[in-house]
């Protein structure tokens, strides 16, 4: 395949990174960059910079586990919307307070999922699934003809649908009503929502900002829905690709016949598989899966080309993927692992629905709220992100089955004891999540309050 001198001078840049990590941050995690490919970060030693092949990266923390003597090992993914740089830079503090402070041998998965390079790969090279250097580019003007066009068509529905509910205290569905209170009862659902105790916080002086800053959330609710669902769906691609790379389908005839009948090459895939036959030749260990936000997709992905690893404990902090996607990846993996345990954890709704990122100059609701009114379209309520609390709790149930007695659902409060044990005012927002200061990979974070009531 042919590529322009542009393209080519692009991939350079691309690739080329200053930053330098540890060695041990490079035997607890592996990058990968917006292809499916590893990226590799050079080590910084005392005189000078290791540079190694993937095949030893991955040894070398195969190596790490084995020297650690730990037998739990923690797999957590990063979110999206973040630079593969900045999710590197913080698995340094990530990985070294887990190792320090925890009996976990933990793996850090960071992938490229940054929101400008996401729209930069929309509008200048993704077409309908396949990289062209070629036409991509011819074609870019109308890509963002298209973005365009469709922001301002849909603008007026936008600017009705996040202001429903603006003067309430709760937000709409925020609370279960007394007869789904008794179904949910009768299934043994095992769920907690945390209380709001600030409740007043969000009425008259929230819903005056929000009126005030209203001409400019205009401008923002276009901008962000003409980039943000395109960027969305690049992201989703490369959830995808770092499992199974994409050059298959822009290469010759010969390659990609080579190629397609060739083991998944992804960076993940070449990871998961040998961790596979590291499980295999060490069954003793116990394996815990952590996916924050958009991280649910590679962690979708992991459970289920990979379900023969035992994972103990799967969380999905606020998951951005639908109901319907997690429960058609969770179902079967539970029902051949009746030992596993999933944890679903939410923001209080009351928070989901009425964040004001940037004082209300930017659309209300939590990065879940955008996805389900922005950047997706929604053919059912199954199609909501199951990372909002009622989407959680009315479809999740259904879907799930029998193995719904192996999964919890747990909303944390605002300003509740009982939920917010770390620190009273987190996790209050989507991306307190990743907070470190949390210590979400402890059990005491996932699990129900000793003391639960089933009711709101």
């Amino acid at each position: 395949m042919k590529v322009a001198p542009l393209s080519l001078l692009l991939l350079f840049l691309s690739a080329c990174s200053s930053l330098t990590i540890s060695k041990s941050a490079s035997e607890r995690m592996i990058a990968i960059n917006s292809n499916g490919s590893p990226a590799l970060y050079p080590v910084k030693m005392k005189s000078r910079k290791i540079k190694y092949s993937y095949e030893q990266q991955i040894e070398s923390i195969i190596s790490g586990i084995k020297k650690s003597g730990r037998k739990k090992i923690l797999l957590y993914a990063f979110g999206g919307m973040n630079s593969l740089d900045s999710t590197v830079e913080r698995t340094e503090e990530l990985s070294r307070i887990i190792y320090s402070e925890s009996d976990y041998y933990p793996v850090l998965i960071n992938w490229e999922s940054d929101l400008a390079d996401s729209y930069y790969d929309h509008l200048m090279f993704i077409r309908r699934g396949v990289k062209s250097y070629a036409y991509g580019p011819v074609l870019s003007p109308f890509y963002l003809l298209v973005d365009i066009g469709r922001a301002a068509i849909r603008l007026p529905i936008n600017l009705v649908l996040q202001a429903r509910g603006i003067f309430q205290n709760d937000a709409p569905g925020s609370k279960i009503n007394t007869n789904d209170t008794k179904k949910i009862k009768r299934l043994k659902i095992k769920y907690y929502v945390g209380k709001d105790y600030k409740k007043g916080y969000y009425s008259i002086p929230r819903s005056l900002m929000f009126l005030i800053s209203f001409p400019i959330r205009v401008i923002s609710t276009a901008v962000i829905d003409m980039g943000g669902k395109s960027a969305w769906e690049v992201m989703i691609r490369r959830s995808k690709i770092v499992f199974q790379k994409s050059q298959a389908f822009e290469n010759n005839f010969s390659d990609e016949v080579s190629i397609l009948t060739s083991p998944p090459d992804g960076a993940l895939s070449i990871f998961m598989d040998r961790l596979v036959k590291f499980n295999n030749a060490h069954p003793e260990y116990e394996f815990t899966l952590i996916g924050h936000s958009m991280g649910v997709f590679i962690t979708n992905g992991m459970l289920t080309r990979y379900d023969m690893l035992p994972y103990k404990n799967i969380v999905y902090m606020v998951p951005a993927c639908s109901s319907e996607e997690a429960a058609l990846v969770l179902r079967p993996y539970l029902e051949r692992h009746p030992e596993s345990t999933f944890y679903n954890l939410c923001i209080h709704p009351n928070m989901d629905a009425n964040e004001m990122m940037l004082s209300g100059f930017l659309p209300r609701g939590s990065v879940l709220r955008w996805i389900d009114l922005y950047f997706t379209d929604p053919l059912t309520s199954n199609d909501h992100c199951s990372g909002i609390w009622y989407n959680a709790i009315y479809s999740m149930p259904r879907l799930l089955g029998k193995v719904q007695e192996q999964c919890v659902i747990k909303v944390f409060g605002i300003h509740d004891p009982a939920t917010n044990t770390i620190d009273i005012d987190m996790p209050q927002k989507h991306t307190d999540f990743s907070n470190p200061k949390l210590r979400f990979w402890e059990p005491e974070f996932w699990k129900l309050p000793e003391k639960i009531s089933n009711s709101d």
